[in-house]
């Protein structure tokens, strides 16, 4: 008898579903209801296959969605569901490498650093290399040690064309070094260390191979080369693979995805099962008609024909702004109206935009409006100092070797360990073959062995430091984790530390503290490792509160896998969307493609699409054009200002007419159209256009050197000739 969840498939969800052994690649569309095929794969392997629970690995992309896997699974399997392996790729390595650790040059105690701790490992490196560090900026050299990871090289793969080649080498090498030191591993390592794991040591492949004789992956379009290599060596032993994916889905190639291993797993399984997923259950079919016809001019063989039994819904508002102040006047006041009529909630709202700089005139409007908002992705909760100096702190009980960890916090609150002790500390401790944080366990334990090496003032600061390190380091493997972080906020006096002599200003610091606090009660004895590695690894869709009835503000490469009833996409000129660097790499412009689609397809029941005439360079404005992927929405799919309708008045779409304050001058008036001016970079040029924003005058300006630019005379230098 067949499990009762089959009949609330759709015939391709089915076909996936029941597939029989063997690889099967599922191209699933947006909101095609994907989670639903893996989860009920697993149901039906487990409760019409007899598969057990323990021989299943199904690998995700977020924290969020391995939670909302395990969430449906535990609704149609019960207790089953516990057995399961369900996670991240990066979690799932981490969890791998701790169980082997005895194989590896790190302990199992290893600390995961995050992206902030890299990169200032990174600039120490290139500190002690005496590099440049405007020549060799270390946000670029991570990069670039990153990208080799995710290819599979080692700093000895690296070849030697060039100078620059030979300094990423040096750096590299250095960096990994430090890392080992540190008994730490950044996110790349995770992955990179199983997958040699995997091929140094054959009888540690076949036990996990043999293990999980089914291997489920998520998002497949978005797997690296060396993401890719671990799905092919896990699932070596049985080939019972299901890959679920959307090469129109990928926008994540600058941190190496690559949608071509959707492509390599046609070539290296060619007897593959291909089912489509193409019923989309979240958007109307105006919305999904616009998605598609963006993405059409991208070439793919399995090209997916979108659609919906929710009917065609309203048509999509195009509009047409003056300026960025003017487009966030526009967002702010639609999401107002709508509200206030009764239309929708406050939190059925997405603000997306391409660069986290576009956020800045939205946030204006907002706080100008007294509407409040949230914003994913910048600063956020655990890139908080206090947020980060706790973590800091259990990173050091767990793992004292961790020395970015200490050198963060040896000092917070202060306890005057001054730049020269430090310097000393490290050296002894390197001569002595031992981490910075292991000497201070014995500088606690011994003081007066080390009276000749330090004064008097650094010893006593040393010793006491290193008694409450020796106390945590205890506490580390034994108690909970959020009685190890209260016995940390005691021992140092956090508290007064963080709220100081302004505790009125700081209180909203210290509820960060109590949210950290709420997160650590989570876990039980003994699972400190568990607790430091999920807040290692969180993403920003993980930090999506849906509970928070505001409108949420994030870029289009931080809206995947995320949904809203209505959703504005800002700033839709050329040089923007597509972005300007994208006509450097031969893949760029489609890359750009694929993440309007992406944020196209997260609405659910509106769409409002905005551009500006003018777009705000270097403190001028110069004209800007609509992009070219708004020309190719058919314009009877919309409302409002499409580029190929002309300047259509907007009245259709909305109750209030385009905006754009006209404040009296807030001093006499200097330049009119026809004057010849001179600006210090490009030369001379004629005023085209002049008016007076907020008090102030701005002026249109035909130079002959760079052509019109719209600029504050003031700001500008710009002089009458």
């Amino acid at each position: 008898m067949e499990p009762e969840f089959l009949k609330h498939l759709n015939p391709a969800q089915r076909e996936a579903v029941t597939a029989p052994a063997g690889p099967l690649l599922v191209l699933a569309g947006p909101g095609s209801g994907k989670t639903r095929v893996l989860t009920y794969r697993i149901a039906y392997l487990i409760q019409s296959v007899g598969m057990k629970p323990y021989n299943i690995l199904a690998v995700t992309f977020t924290n969020k969605a391995a939670r909302e896997m395990k969430r449906r699974l535990e609704g149609l399997l019960g207790d089953d569901a516990a057995r399961l392996s369900v996670g991240t790729f990066h979690a799932l390595c981490a969890r791998i490498l701790r169980r082997e650790a005895e194989r590896l040059p790190f302990s199992a105690n290893f600390t995961i650093m995050d992206a902030d701790d890299q990169k200032r490992l990174v600039r120490q490196v290139i500190r002690d290399l005496n590099l440049d560090d405007r020549r060799f900026p270390p946000g670029k050299m991570h990069n670039m040690i990153s990208n080799a990871k995710n290819e599979g090289r080692l700093p000895q793969d690296i070849p030697d064309y060039d100078f620059r080649d030979k300094i990423l080498k040096e750096v590299y090498t250095l960096y990994q070094k430090r890392l080992l030191e540190a008994n730490a591993l950044d996110f790349d390592d995770l992955l990179f260390w199983t997958l040699r794991l995997f091929d140094e040591q054959p009888e540690v492949l076949e036990k996990y191979s043999r293990r999980y004789r089914y291997v489920l992956v998520d998002e497949f379009q978005d797997t690296n080369m060396v993401q890719y290599e671990l799905t092919r060596r896990l699932t070596s032993h049985y080939r019972n693979i299901l890959v679920v994916g959307d090469i129109d889905q990928s926008i994540y190639s600058w941190r190496g995805a690559d949608y071509r291993n959707v492509l390599r797993f046609e070539k290296d399984y060619p007897d593959a099962k291909i089912v489509l997923l193409e019923q989309n259950y979240r958007s109307v079919q105006n919305i999904l008609d616009a998605a598609m016809a963006v993405i059409a001019p991208q070439q793919d063989k399995h090209r997916k024909k979108l659609f919906t039994k929710r009917g065609r819904g309203e048509k999509i508002v195009v509009h047409e702004a003056e300026n960025e102040e003017a487009e966030a006047l526009f967002v702010v006041r639609t999401i107002a109206e709508m509200v206030a009529r009764g239309e929708a909630r406050p939190g059925d709202f997405a603000i997306m935009y391409r660069t986290n700089a576009q956020s800045r005139p939205l946030e204006t409007e907002f706080l100008r409006a007294g509407l409040p908002y949230r914003l994913v992705g910048a600063q956020r909760f655990y890139g908080r100092r206090e947020i980060k100096d706790l973590l800091a702190f259990m990173r050091l009980a767990y793992n004292p070797a961790d020395e970015v960890s200490l050198m963060r916090i040896i000092n917070v609150p202060p306890r005057r360990i001054g730049a020269r002790t430090l310097s000393t500390l490290r050296d002894v401790a390197n001569h002595a073959s031992l981490s910075a944080g292991h000497l201070l366990l014995h500088i606690a334990e011994s003081p007066n062995d080390y009276a000749e090496v330090f004064s008097s003032t650094a010893l006593r600061a040393l010793a006491a430091f290193g008694l409450m390190l020796k106390h945590w380091y205890e506490l580390a493997f034994t108690a909970s984790p959020l009685d190890l972080l209260d016995t940390i906020i005691e021992d140092v006096r956090y508290k007064p530390y963080i709220l100081g002599d302004e505790p009125i200003e700081n209180e909203s610091r210290w509820e960060n503290v109590e949210e950290l606090r709420r997160l650590a009660a989570e876990y039980p004895e003994g699972a400190l490792n568990e607790f430091l590695e999920e807040v290692a690894l969180v993403s920003d869709q993980d930090t999506v509160d849906d509970s928070e009835n505001v409108p949420v503000l994030l870029t289009l490469h931080a809206s995947k896998g995320l949904e809203f009833p209505i959703v504005f996409i800002v700033g839709l000129v050329e040089g923007v969307l597509p972005h300007a660097r994208s006509a450097e790499d031969p893949g760029g412009l489609d890359e750009e493609r694929r993440l309007l689609y992406v944020g196209i397809t997260r609405a659910k029941d509106r769409l409002f699409l905005t551009y500006t005439r003018w777009r705000t360079g270097f403190g001028y404005e110069e004209p800007a054009e609509p992009s070219r992927f708004l020309e190719e929405i058919p314009p009877e799919l919309t409302v409002g200002d499409h580029p190929l309708k002309g300047a259509e008045a907007f009245s259709a779409a909305s109750s209030f007419a385009r905006w754009e304050p006209e404040p009296a001058p807030a001093h006499k008036l200097s330049f009119k159209v026809g004057m010849h001016v001179r600006h210090p970079l490009w030369g001379t040029g004629l005023i085209v256009g002049h008016r007076v924003r907020d008090g102030r005058e701005i002026v249109d300006v035909l130079f002959d050197s760079v052509g019109l630019k719209r600029l504050d005379p003031e700001t500008a230098g710009l002089e009458i000739e």
